[in-house]
């Protein structure tokens, strides 16, 4: 019996526990993936929201991931164009929602885990409404 089949073998083990790896990091391990440039008036509610919501949430102005929660990129999307006539009541609707979830919070028995009530109140709640709406969906 030759050798050859256990040396392919090995270097196709070796390049697979390198290769692996290093497409994992550089996809969604890669530390340049961070938080996105926001305006000043939203930068507060940009580090809020990583404290107290980036655990269970994927957004991307907030350079947060996670497959607990929703995706709010995705759930608050804005319908058209984010720069467009109904833009403004489009963040208005999403700071709504956002709102309520952070205060009553959200059950859902289709969906596992949940999001308790209070989570955040007052101005902190506000500063995190206000940068969700102002960013989810349009990074």
């Amino acid at each position: 019996m030759t050798k050859k089949p256990f040396i392919i073998f090995a270097v196709l083990l070796g390049l697979l526990a390198v290769a692996v790896p290093a497409w994992a990091y550089l996809t969604d391990g890669d530390p340049a993936r961070g938080p996105t440039e926001v305006p000043a008036n939203l930068k507060s509610g940009q580090t809020r929201f990583t404290e107290n919501c980036g655990n269970c949430h994927t957004l991307y102005s907030a350079g947060t991931y996670s497959n607990f929660g929703p995706n709010l990129d995705q759930k608050l999307a804005p319908a058209g164009t984010p720069t467009g006539p109904d833009a403004e009541s489009q963040i208005e609707g999403s700071y709504s929602q956002v709102m309520s979830a952070i205060l009553k919070g959200y059950d859902d028995p289709t969906v596992p885990g949940r999001m308790p009530a209070g989570i955040s109140a007052g101005p902190v709640a506000e500063e995190i409404a206000e940068f969700v709406a102002q960013t989810a969906g349009r990074g």
